[in-house]
């Protein structure tokens, strides 16, 4: 599930993944929570939290995911991604030079960091 994050800043939404992320989580969490901000705001800024507790992505969420980025191209302003999981990271830094936003990686114990960099 995804666990909301209470922001430092009200321009901010963050989420922390917890056990197996699923399509619901997606739907009902964060994409409702992108469009939101996108309409009020016109941009997201969004901080994601992937920690020891994250127990994989099913498929289907794995697919919305990226449906969601697709959707979101050009809405998202500052992306901000906390792990320790080398993978994520990897995977991270392998596709952050294509996206239109900032995004940046941040170790866990740098959250608070996390949320005052996407939050400025």
């Amino acid at each position: 599930m995804l666990e909301l994050i209470q922001p430092n800043h009200p321009n901010t939404i963050a989420f922390k993944a917890v056990g197996r992320i699923e399509d619901a989580d997606y739907k009902t969490v964060l994409a409702l929570a992108v469009d939101r901000m996108v309409a009020e705001q016109g941009k997201a800024r969004l901080v994601f939290e992937i920690g020891p507790e994250f127990d994989g992505f099913t498929p289907h969420a794995a697919f919305d995911d990226a449906i969601l980025g697709l959707e979101h191209w050009r809405d998202f302003e500052k992306i901000a991604l906390v792990t320790d999981h080398a993978w994520i990271a990897g995977a991270v830094r392998l596709f952050a030079p294509l996206m239109p936003a900032q995004v940046k990686l941040f170790a866990l114990p740098q959250r608070d960091d996390a949320l005052a960099w996407a939050a400025n």
